[in-house]
């Protein structure tokens, strides 16, 4: 898919927590927020760029929009940081510009049916009543259940060791050992820490996995429900064979494929447990995969303080800047041979370039 992308004169904070000229956010709930830190100090985010060849090396979930008349200045996005997950602010996710190139990505949903109930509930009145406006809704309460889970050392290396398994695999096919040590690895930290329950349904993730979580099992628990009932259970039928497109991570071994094809036989009901093969998947989910994803759209990059728009363009489309050529670059699926590091580029001049730095008392994945 080919795009191109329409710089928008206007400050980044304020463009995104003001309303369009409808009364609606720009932001929309449940829109995935790729970004990459350029803080040479910042080895973590470093490593994550060159071990998945991408751009990003953190990604957050929109959780809040701003709504002045509710009482809320400020978006808010929910992230897995490696102590646990949070809510950040909008201004401090961005800001300063010059240490935060950011992405959003928004889930197509032309392939999702909704239930006669999900009709009735539109308002013409609410600009941000789309269609799937419920189900993202859901996804984004899925991730704020996650709230509370705290991570301990054991599941940090669990997941750490299924992020060494998938990047084994997929970069070094002809070793296998490595791919198959570390999920022996992650198994057993698995284990080890399974008497430290959470309560109620916490998982433990970092990053992408929060957010391939929430979007699966959102559209999991919809589904239960549809098939439920009578006049909802087409909706349902069709939402269970269409469910890998929530699933935005790499899949070679088809264990999403074959989750849904053991649900449609009758051989895995949909109400019991996630099965550990399912879940170390979307656990194990990274930034790259969001960026390589054709499950979601592009709809905006902010570089160096810059806002562009991100549309879809005929193939031969060629940018019309050299500005422009560098963002889309952003898009490309994959970032093989090198690592980007745009921090040694001018920084624009915004209202907010030197002022609310975040410092980071947590490891971003």
């Amino acid at each position: 898919m080919a795009y191109r992308a329409t710089y928008i004169d206007r400050d980044p904070v304020d463009y995104f927590i003001e309303r369009d000229e409808r009364g609606a956010s720009r932001l929309d709930v449940a829109d995935v927020v790729l970004r990459a830190n350029q803080d040479p100090k910042e080895i973590f985010a470093r490593m994550i760029r060159f071990a998945t060849n991408s751009a990003w090396s953190h990604c957050a979930l929109v959780l809040l929009l701003s709504n002045i008349k509710r009482g809320y200045n400020s978006a808010f996005l929910i992230e897995s940081m490696t102590r646990g997950v949070r809510l950040a602010d909008w201004r401090k996710t961005i800001v300063p510009y010059k240490q935060y190139t950011v992405g959003i990505e928004r889930l197509s949903l032309d392939w999702y049916a909704e239930t006669p109930y999900e009709q009735a509930m539109h308002s013409p009145r609410d600009p941000e009543d789309a269609h799937g406006a419920l189900y993202l809704r859901q996804v984004r309460g899925i991730a704020l259940d996650q709230v509370n889970s705290l991570y301990d050392h054991d599941a940090i290396l669990e997941l750490t060791l299924l992020y060494i398994q998938r990047i084994a695999k997929r970069h070094l096919p002809m070793v296998p050992l490595v791919a198959w040590l570390a999920r022996l690895a992650a198994t057993y930290f698995r284990h080890r820490g399974a008497s430290k329950s959470l309560p109620g349904d916490l998982e433990q993730f970092i990053c992408g996995g929060l957010i391939q979580y929430s979007f699966f099992e959102a559209l999991r628990i919809r589904i239960l429900k549809g098939l439920e009932e009578d006049e909802d259970r087409d909706a349902a039928l069709h939402n269970l064979k269409h469910m890998d497109r929530v699933i935005f991570c790499g899949d070679p071994d088809g264990v999403i494929a074959n989750y849904i094809r053991q649900v449609q036989l009758g051989k895995i009901d949909l109400a019991d447990p996630v099965p550990e093969s399912v879940l170390d998947l979307l656990k194990a989910a990274t930034p790259a995969d969001f960026n390589n994803s054709s499950n979601l759209q592009w709809v905006y990059v902010i570089l160096r303080g810059k806002i562009w728009e991100i549309k879809e363009a005929s193939d031969d489309y060629e940018p019309q800047s050299t500005d422009e050529g560098e963002v889309l670059d952003l898009l490309k699926p994959e970032h093989r041979g090198r690592l980007i590091e745009l921090s040694t580029q001018p920084m624009n001049s915004g209202t907010h370039t030197n002022e609310g730095r975040y410092d980071d008392d947590q490891v971003s994945c």
